[in-house]
C-alpha cells in the first residue's frame, strides 16, 4: 500500500476514533447498567451471576431491601462494591451466595474483581416516599 492508499487507511482509522469518543466512549454508565436499571419490589431481591454477568445488571430498590447475589456459573465470582461499602468473600463457588441490606439511599456500583472490567453492576437505592 503506497501513498494515497496508506493515507486513506490512516484517515479512516482516525475518523473511527473521533466518532467513538464523540459517542461517549469514555462514559462508563452503561458498563454498570445504570442507564436502564430494573425496578424490583419487596424486602429481598436476587441477582444471579451467570454467563460471566450480573443478571439483572442494574437494579433499583428501596431503602431496607436485602439483595442476594447467587453464583450460577461453574467459575468462581465475587461481589465488591467500588467504595468497599459491601464485600463478599473473595471467592464464591457455584451455588454460593452473599447478601447485603441497603440502609441508605445512594448509587452503589459493584464488580466481580475476578472478571472486571466485563462483569459490573449497580444497585440504585431510593428512599421511601
Amino acid at each position: 500500500m503506497r501513498g494515497r492508499g496508506r493515507w486513506l487507511v490512516v484517515s479512516l482509522l482516525l475518523a473511527a476514533v473521533v466518532v467513538t469518543a464523540a459517542c461517549g466512549g469514555d462514559d462508563d454508565t452503561d458498563a454498570y447498567g445504570e442507564s436502564s436499571p430494573v425496578s424490583l419490589e419487596g424486602g429481598s431481591v436476587t441477582v444471579e451471576m451467570s454467563d460471566i454477568r450480573f443478571q439483572p445488571q442494574g437494579i433499583k430498590v428501596k431503602v431496607g431491601t436485602s439483595v442476594t447475589w447467587v453464583n450460577r456459573d461453574e467459575v468462581p465470582h465475587n461481589v465488591r462494591q467500588v467504595e468497599s461499602e459491601f464485600l463478599s468473600p473473595d471467592v464464591m463457588a457455584l451455588g454460593q451466595s452473599f447478601t447485603f441490606t441497603f440502609g441508605n439511599p445512594g448509587r452503589f456500583r459493584y464488580q466481580c474483581t475476578l472478571h472486571h472490567p466485563d462483569m459490573n453492576g449497580v444497585v440504585i437505592v431510593e428512599a421511601d416516599e
